[in-house]
């Protein structure tokens, strides 16, 4: 057959996969969604179903992530060239795995037969979990506003929907290719995935109504959702007194709602929220004594987000003289400050250079790249409600509320007050989305700390500078969701809910179970005669 039409198969996959993500949200599409690249494929042309698997990939990931373009144009003062030239490297580098996914299908199935509708979906599984990603993205996160379907990611984690998503796509793949081979379509097959499909609706509809009435009954926290409809540009050529006037007038709108907590988002105050200092901006009070006033006067306890930078006494080895922290601090309504927690996940050619420290050449190679040090330990943080309800909660800031591995240590963040205080009650993501303009960005950042409500089961408080916002309740349900670049001052309930996971107590092995079964399966298949095509 003509290379052609299947070239056109296979990029028409990659196509949409930037449409079954936000902000689009053709969830529905996903679980076919790769049929095309499949029908592309042949027997005995490994090489080239590589070379068609590594297409699509190449475009879904080109599409899915072309927001890096404007980023990189519009804050790194790059030519619209030189923007797409990286977005083309990273695309090349970053769609490697699906070389490996299509490139093994008929592999596989002339050796292993039917089993190989089952062995793809968990090397797919694999490489979603060892696989080079700078921003990580699994295939079932998509179905992450079907509340039913996404019940399973609180079982056999997020990478479990990937496995059933990518199951149904080699089931329709493999009817498609008995129907070529004129051979009888495996239908104990079809009827099998169907009803593993049925029965995992059935337990999400099950498992969701049920944490619906234990969230319906659960204690509430009332907490501020402030966001501004500013520009990174318009910040730019703000001061940082301008900045915060921004978010004390946001604050004083719903003061007399009187919330339990205020959050103020990632990058809010442009200095040391814990400084010294006196400054007559604000009343002739340091930034410590004025936020602490703050939250004693309105009543609440507050959270903010702000830089820390810390004065050496002597250079470290590369001349510096300070040390620069992701922060964030917390104020209670009776002693003031209470702690601060350091991002212990940089984001990598965002807030730090990889290698810099060790190739001090680096550092300055990447316009508008930060030189921020990781933090030391996760901060558990105590609240309490006006009703003397006390909580726990940790602040995973941007990036880390998309990462494992940075969750597990938020999650389990120890007690330095008590022993064997166990996970905390609450997350509070904080972020600054306004850096990714008006794209998709936001929408599949705000998608992916989804997955920890579920993994968790603790709810999920999301507050950006701009958009999205919103609480994410354990049972997946997405509540007060703000649009980018909009004004948002008001009080919402959050229902301090908590469940125990099977995620937690084990499900988290799902994708190392993937792991040795995709080795298992490829020593098996090596032993294997290649049945003919």
């Amino acid at each position: 057959m003509k290379l052609l039409p299947r070239l056109a198969a296979a990029l028409s996959s990659g196509v949409l996969f930037a449409f079954v993500s936000p902000p689009v949200n053709l969830a529905w599409a996903h679980w076919f969604m790769w049929l095309p690249v499949f029908w592309a494929l042949r027997p005995n042309q490994h090489k080239l179903n590589a070379k068609l698997g590594y297409a699509s990939g190449w475009l879904a990931t080109f599409l899915l992530y072309f927001w890096l373009v404007e980023t990189e144009v519009r804050f790194g003062g790059l030519p619209w060239v030189a923007g797409l030239a990286i977005q083309a490297l990273y695309s090349t580098v970053f769609a490697l795995p699906y070389i490996l996914t299509f490139g093994a299908v008929h592999w596989f199935r002339q050796r292993l037969g039917l089993a190989w509708v089952f062995v793809l979906p968990a090397l797919h599984v694999t490489l979603e979990k060892v696989g080079p990603q700078l921003f990580p993205y699994y295939q079932g996160v998509t179905q992450y506003k079907q509340p039913y379907v996404w019940q399973l990611a609180s079982v056999i984690s997020v990478m479990g929907v990937s496995y059933l998503v990518m199951l149904t796509n080699t089931t329709l793949a493999e009817l498609v290719y008995r129907r070529r081979e004129g051979r009888k379509a495996p239908w104990g097959l079809v009827a099998g995935v169907i009803l593993a499909f049925v029965a995992n609706l059935g337990f999400g509809a099950w498992r969701h109504d049920r944490l619906s009435a234990e969230i319906e009954a659960a204690p509430v926290l009332d907490v501020a959702l402030l966001q501004l409809d500013v520009t990174m540009e318009e910040r730019f050529e703000q001061s940082a007194i301008d900045g915060l006037k921004d978010w004390l007038d946001a604050t004083q709108s719903v003061v007399s709602k009187r919330p339990d907590l205020v959050v103020w988002p990632e990058g809010a105050v442009a200095f040391n929220p814990n400084g010294d200092r006196k400054a007559q901006v604000l009343g002739n009070l340091s930034p410590d004594e004025f936020f602490s006033l703050m939250a004693v006067q309105g009543g609440y306890d507050f959270v903010i987000g702000g830089g820390t930078i810390t004065r050496r006494e002597e250079p470290d080895a590369n001349g510096r003289r300070y040390e620069a922290y992701n922060s964030v601090y917390f104020f209670t309504d009776d002693h003031g400050l209470a702690d601060r927690y350091d991002k212990m996940v940089p984001l990598p050619f965002g807030e730090y250079i990889p290698l810099s420290d060790t190739f001090p050449f680096l550092k300055g190679m990447i316009p508008g790249a930060g030189d921020f040090k990781k933090g030391k330990r996760p901060t558990r943080f105590h609240g309490l409600t006006d009703t003397g309800l006390a909580y726990t909660f940790t602040i995973p800031i941007c990036y880390e509320a998309i990462l494992e591995r940075a969750m597990w240590p938020l999650f389990l963040a120890e007690d330095p007050q008590s022993e064997g205080s166990g996970p905390v009650d609450l997350f509070v993501n904080i972020t600054n989305d306004a850096w990714f303009g008006d794209t998709a960005s936001p929408h599949q950042h705000a998608m992916l700390t989804t997955v920890q409500a579920m993994h968790f089961g603790r709810p999920l408080l999301r507050l950006a500078y701009t958009g999205i916002s919103w609480v994410v309740q354990p049972n997946g349900d997405i509540l007060y969701e703000t649009t980018p670049f909009t004004d948002v001052a008001e009080v919402v309930p959050l229902k301090l809910a908590r469940t125990d996971t099977l995620y937690v107590r084990g499900g988290w092995f799902f994708p190392w179970l993937c792991v040795l079964a995709t080795l298992g399966a490829y020593g098996l298949a090596r032993r294997r005669p290649v049945a003919a095509a």
